[in-house]
């Protein structure tokens, strides 16, 4: 068993894997290059520096906030929420150009209901099937049923049935 352990450290060892992007230039303005991290880099090298043409944060300290940030290559985004009362309560959007020069715009509200994005990139669901939405109107016309399985007097439970 130790020879087993013992040559898959070898062969992960000696593997050709890299696990990050070549750094043909290095990286400059990060954490990685002793720089500091906070807009002094262009990211990696090869690319030019994409500007951030505007930029936004407002948190004014009462529970509500908002930012946005648009850049030079055409990626922007906003939030604004509020986190007062009982739990945050968003709402956004981003858009962006995919490689294939699709513009890929996504709308969300994000709320006690959940996260609910809305784009037309996104996949639509098939229909719901018609024995599904029977089930679930039935369940809305008969709140009180628990959904349980509730058996009669002569139906088997406790009060009859099986006997050992």
């Amino acid at each position: 068993m130790k020879f087993i352990i013992l040559l898959a450290l070898v062969a992960v060892a000696l593997a050709d894997v890299a696990y990050l992007p070549p750094r043909t230039g290095g990286y400059s303005g990060g954490a990685y290059s002793g720089g500091s991290g906070i807009g002094g880099g262009s990211g990696f090298a090869g690319g030019a520096p994409i500007p951030i043409l505007r930029y936004v944060n407002n948190n004014p300290g009462d529970g509500t906030y908002n930012w946005l940030y648009e850049t030079g290559n055409g990626i922007n985004a906003d939030e604004s929420g509020d986190a007062r009362g009982d739990g945050t309560k968003a709402q956004g959007q981003f858009s962006y150009t995919a490689p294939d020069g699709q513009r890929v715009s996504l709308q969300y509200t994000a709320d006690e209901n959940g996260f609910r994005p809305v784009g037309s990139h996104i996949p639509t669901p098939p229909p719901i099937p018609e024995a599904i939405l029977r089930s679930i109107e039935y369940n809305r016309a008969h709140p009180n049923d628990d959904g349980q399985y509730n058996p009669g007097a002569n139906e088997g439970g406790f009060g009859g049935g099986y006997r050992y």
